[in-house]
């Protein structure tokens, strides 16, 4: 291929600017001992969320879903003590809900607190250790998931619940 500058000439605009972002962001940094401790940890998070065979890919060749999990993933590198979730979910296409769902209730086992604003009420049921239930900005109700979706007494809990339930 006949070069120009450093980078190769190409003849898709998309190869190109691969091309290029791998010369300025191809090098480790820490090309040492501390690179490979943090490659081996981000490989393994990666797998983690169920994306090992994705390490090399670029964004735009990612799903929603896929890019949701890397998000995950890249929280989970900074070993935070509270992960917070908003919506996870809502941006996603239905088929990709369920592989983000997934990646945070196996989160649940784990030494950590997570905050997660959902409409997904199933999956709040399933994995809520406390349920918040809030409409225009104020707390209707709180309890346990038993408490909240099995014997409600806020009649915002009832009706929401009502439609969520109806909307399945």
């Amino acid at each position: 291929a006949a070069e120009a500058g450093d980078i190769p000439v190409l003849n898709d605009e998309k190869t190109r600017r691969k091309v290029k972002a791998k010369h300025i962001f191809g090098k480790n940094l820490f090309d040492n001992e501390i690179g490979k401790v943090m490659t081996d940890r981000a490989i393994k998070l990666l797998e983690r969320v169920g994306l090992g065979d994705r390490q090399t890919a670029y964004p735009c060749e990612l799903s929603g879903g896929q890019c949701q999990r890397v998000a995950i993933a890249r929280a989970l590198a900074l070993e935070p003590d509270v992960l917070c979730f908003d919506e996870p979910t809502s941006a996603l296409d239905p088929e990709l809900t369920g592989e983000v769902l997934k990646v945070i209730k196996g989160l649940k086992s784990s030494d950590r607190t997570m905050i997660v604003v959902t409409h997904e009420m199933e999956f709040a049921r399933g994995v809520a250790d406390k349920v918040i239930f809030m409409a225009n900005g104020i707390i209707e109700e709180e309890g346990t998931p038993e408490e909240v979706f099995g014997n409600p007494k806020s009649e915002k809990t009832i009706a929401f619940l009502r439609k969520s339930a109806e909307a399945v």
